[in-house]
């Protein structure tokens, strides 16, 4: 498997109960809020670019980033539905991500510091953290850590 016939499809309107249904199987914990508890989905899903993870034409998580400004894209969402992790899913999608976002100067996201799966992705990739952490980051109660995709200078 480890990540074969991965595809990004970018999402619509149309495509918000399949966003919902894959973060509500990763969603509710501490270490990540998810899509699926944020009071307005469709504006989130309206002002982000989201896409759809697809593995074999099946919907198996999403990815989405928002752009700050035209040097600036936050990474705001990696989720993969539970029956599908461990199959290299998230790390294809993340890579394909950045592929498209390659001209980008800076790409930053933010995680939970217990996340520790999403740490070691997001460590594979090249990502480094920046700064230590930060309290109450959501106002949820919750910490974050932010990482950054360093660019070669």
């Amino acid at each position: 498997m480890n990540g074969e016939n991965i595809t990004l499809r970018r999402a619509t309107i149309e495509d918000i109960s399949s966003i919902l249904e894959a973060e509500k199987s990763v969603a509710g914990t501490k270490i990540y809020f998810g899509l699926a508890a944020n009071p307005d989905p469709v504006k989130e899903i309206t002002e982000n670019i989201f896409y759809l993870i697809e593995k074999d034409g099946k919907i198996v998580g999403d990815v989405a980033y928002e752009m700050k400004d035209k040097n600036h894209a936050y990474i705001c969402a990696l989720a993969v539905s539970k029956k599908f992790q461990g199959q290299g899913i998230a790390k294809k999608a993340m890579q394909m991500l950045l592929e498209k976002l390659k001209d980008i100067e800076l790409i930053d996201l933010v995680t939970h510091p217990e996340n520790e799966q999403a740490i070691g992705l997001y460590k594979s990739l090249g990502f480094e953290q920046a700064g230590g952490i930060m309290e109450n980051y959501f106002n949820d109660g919750e910490p974050k850590i932010r990482m950054v995709f360093p660019k070669p200078h």
